[in-house]
């Protein structure tokens, strides 16, 4: 099997002919890891795309407090799949840590201005190449939003809304002191999740509470210390922050 008979399968690359696989190909570097191997870390800058060959990459952020390999995981990426958009996407920093969550994975490693440089000479394979990494990006963010419909039932829920703009506005913050207070507590009927966004960027980071028989509460402009005063005062003893709720 050709290197290009390999790539074709990728997301990315549908729709790409022999000829434009050959062209990228020349910039491709293969690289393998083993469970635990980090590909970048949040903030780094965002310097390549990569393609899954073999194995899983497990996206999202780092505990603090934890071993390097330890990230709470928001996706999984298997072979075929893209991943590192963040590339393309101005500051160009990588949003999440990556790592390799398989015992063994093998990738494919591209830098984005070999990428750029593709386009530039055949418009047609930037056209393609940014339609489909759009389309992984919409996934990738369906996926997250949906997978609160299939979170298990629990008598308190605690949804932090992640996207690129919660992100960006501090979310990481949010989650790790979220993290790191249901682990003092032994309170198996709190579950904690991540959704989308809830298309109010202005108020990120936004947390949603939801405690059952009662109605949900938005919480806007999150970060850490609010995040602890919430879960033990609303969460365990019922008690609304007013001040912070989404209007």
């Amino acid at each position: 099997m050709t290197g290009t008979d390999i790539i074709r399968k990728a997301d990315i690359f549908e729709g790409l002919v022999e000829e434009q696989l050959a062209f990228l190909w020349e910039g491709i570097r293969e690289l393998g890891y083993r469970r635990g191997d980090r590909f970048f870390k949040e903030g780094d800058e965002a310097r390549h795309l990569w393609i899954v060959k073999e194995g899983e990459v497990d996206l999202g952020f780092e505990l603090p407090g934890r071993s390097a390999s330890e990230v709470y995981a928001l996706s999984t990426v298997s072979a075929g799949k893209a991943f590192g958009w963040s590339s393309f996407v101005p500051p160009y920093e990588y949003r999440l840590s990556g790592y390799c969550s398989s015992a063994t994975c093998a990738v494919f490693r591209l830098e984005r201005e070999f990428l750029l440089g593709c386009f530039e000479k055949d418009p047609a394979i930037g056209y393609k190449v940014m339609a489909n990494l759009a389309c992984v990006v919409g996934e990738r963010f369906n996926w997250l939003q949906g997978s609160a419909s299939v979170a298990p039932y629990a008598q308190v829920k605690i949804t932090v809304h992640l996207a690129t703009c919660g992100i960006a506005a501090g979310a990481r913050e949010v989650v790790n002191a979220l993290v790191e207070e249901m682990a003092k507590e032994d309170r198996p009927h709190i579950k904690m999740q991540t959704s989308g966004c809830i298309g109010r960027c202005s108020t990120e980071p936004n947390v949603t509470v939801q405690i059952e028989g009662e109605e949900p509460v938005i919480y806007q402009k999150m970060n850490g210390e609010k995040m602890r005063r919430v879960f033990r005062e609303h969460v365990l003893n019922g008690v609304a922050h007013s001040d912070w709720v989404l209007a």
